[in-house]
């Protein structure tokens, strides 16, 4: 089921929670809705869903506009973070809650209700958890049994709010790839929205970043990590430094050294974005020089933290664990991928591919 939100604005009482919202998803795709709080993810979602009403704007499933309709027209399944399952009910129960209440005439027959919920227990790996109550379930458990519940309606679409939010990290991690598979299973085109830019990057076909109830770029997690559209992105995704330099005669400047050519024709300040792992130490006298503060370890590589001689503020580097350097040494600094940026607008790139620019 292919989904395309189009001009969606949504505003609670005076607080605009969507710009105006632009976005297609594909049938059978999986999207991550990522953003900080506030950013009006969730509110994108529950509007997929049919749970808020937009103040203009229309939702597309397929060829219908569902922007107005019920949430039971929709034919969603809807996976909320605190699971949302009735306590007095077992597992089984609850997983066949949404068949059960259906309309006579559309309920299926006691025999298929029982045979679709024994293989969704098998789907979700709870064969034999299926007369125990919530409360006797883990966390992760209950994730499951929630994600049962939803995908026995067959929904046309499936939207999880922050579906391991309430989680332990090495639960979360195991479930990211779980899901995934599950996703990979089914085929339901899937709308999920998290804050954790691992799990974004990790599980999802495409990436939607919001920010202040707009979107800020819509990409494939190697585009979004890789090629970021915005200063926003580069800051909020992974670890980023920022300098501050000057476009003059076509050149990109720090101080006296020209880092590139720009590749619009713009004069005055601008800021160049780069991650630690896209900068190398080098011995060649005219690139950036600066003064290593600070060291730390990160992962399997270590973080030197040098101030660049006329910046104002200091960078970070990935260097090798085995490099013999000391606090108070002089290097020269060699950026091998960046982007800079002029009011908001990207213009000039090194060693990111052209089609970012």
């Amino acid at each position: 089921m292919d989904i395309s939100v189009r001009g969606l604005k949504k505003t609670f009482g005076k607080s605009p929670a969507l710009h105006g919202v632009d976005l297609n998803i594909a049938s059978g795709e999986l999207l991550g809705l990522l953003g900080p709080s506030g950013s009006g993810k969730t509110t994108l979602l529950r509007a997929i869903a049919g749970l808020e009403t937009p103040s203009e704007g229309s939702i597309f499933f397929g060829e219908r506009d569902m922007a107005q309709e019920t949430v039971q027209a929709r034919q969603v399944g809807f996976v909320f973070q605190t699971y949302a399952l009735f306590r007095h009910m077992n597992v089984e129960d609850n997983i066949a809650y949404g068949l059960h209440v259906r309309p006579r005439k559309t309920r299926p027959p006691s025999a298929e209700i029982k045979r679709r919920v024994s293989d969704l227990l098998d789907l979700v790996q709870l064969t034999g958890f299926e007369k125990r109550f919530p409360g006797q379930l883990s966390g992760g458990q209950r994730q499951r049994v929630a994600l049962a519940r939803a995908l026995a309606v067959e929904p046309r679409v499936l939207l999880l709010d922050e579906p391991f939010g309430a989680l332990d990290a090495q639960v979360r991690k195991d479930l990211r790839r779980w899901l995934r598979e599950i996703h990979d299973r089914t085929g339901h085109t899937t709308v999920f929205v998290t804050h954790d830019q691992d799990e974004a990057l990790e599980m999802s076909d495409r990436v939607a970043v919001l920010n202040r109830g707009a979107l800020e770029q819509v990409a494939t997690p190697d585009d979004i990590y890789d090629n970021p559209a915005t200063p926003f992105i580069y800051g909020f995704i992974g670890d980023s430094n920022r300098i501050d330099v000057t476009l003059r005669g076509g050149d990109v400047r720090l101080g006296d050294a020209c880092l590139s050519r720009a590749s619009a024709n713009v004069e005055g300040r601008a800021q160049l974005f780069f991650r630690p792992e896209h900068a190398d130490l080098s011995d060649d006298p005219r690139a950036p020089r600066g003064t290593i503060v600070g060291q730390r370890r990160v992962g399997a590589k270590r973080r030197c933290e040098i101030q660049l001689d006329g910046a104002s503020a200091s960078v970070e580097v990935d260097t090798a664990v085995g490099a013999t350097l000391r606090q108070g040494d002089r290097v020269s600094l060699q950026i091998n991928r960046f982007s800079v940026f002029s009011d908001g607008r990207r213009v000039s790139t090194l060693g990111l591919a052209a089609s970012a620019a």
